[in-house]
């Protein structure tokens, strides 16, 4: 083959192998898939700070993170935060967070629609199991959280969204066996922190668009 025809011959060598990369890289595409809920014609939203079981201030996080998540989902959202519940009814002068109490945040704050929400986390719960042969032991100390919010319009007072989640982790384990024994604890308030995160993600999932892979059209 001479220099002239091995040249061309490269040349449509390296041009098949660019068309067969187009081809290979088109045939599918990202699509947005918008978020199920649109948040965006509520100009103003309120957020009463989530109630909680506990006496830490896990309510103050499992708040924080659940706007959060929203908010990066849809950054044009502006949120009043109202503070919490008996705190916000005292101001209302109501009894319990009823319809009127709700068209009454509407009249007061001058917001469209509001978020309320509540987490539980359970008491440790221990875990043991015993090996087989009876020489090794493992125990765990395990909670469950869970987490509920609702959104309502402070113009009817209905309530127009709402969603729950819950799960169980471990904060404390303990393994022995003949040989050796180990124990594990984690800090209360980081693990329950990134407890509350995971739960607040999964809850807001209806506020985020999601991404998909379709074919390319032809």
């Amino acid at each position: 083959m001479g220099i002239s025809n091995l040249r061309t011959f490269k040349i449509f060598l390296g041009s098949l192998v660019v068309g067969l990369s187009v081809v290979g890289c088109a045939h599918t595409v990202v699509v947005e898939i918008p978020p199920k809920i649109d948040l965006q014609p509520y100009k103003t939203i309120g957020i009463v700070e989530f109630a909680s079981n506990s006496k830490e201030d896990f309510n103050q996080i499992a708040t924080q993170k659940f706007m959060g998540f929203i908010q990066n989902a849809q950054p044009q959202l502006r949120f009043l935060e109202l503070g919490p519940e008996d705190q916000l009814l005292r101001k209302l002068g109501r009894n319990s967070l009823d319809i009127e109490a709700i068209k009454a945040i509407e009249e007061k704050y001058g917001v469209s629609s509001i978020f309320t929400g509540s987490i539980e986390i359970s008491d440790m719960k221990p875990k043991v199991s015993i090996g087989t042969d009876l020489s090794s032991l493992r125990a765990s100390a395990v909670v469950n959280i869970s987490m509920v919010s609702k959104h309502w319009d402070t113009v009817s007072g209905a309530t127009i969204w709402s969603n729950s989640r819950q799960g169980h982790w471990k904060v404390a384990g303990i393994n022995s066996n003949s040989k050796d024994i180990s124990f594990s604890m984690n800090n209360p308030e980081d693990q329950y922190g990134r407890y509350l995160e995971e739960l607040a993600f999964a809850v807001t999932d209806n506020f985020r668009p999601h991404y998909v892979k379709r074919d390319a059209p032809k």
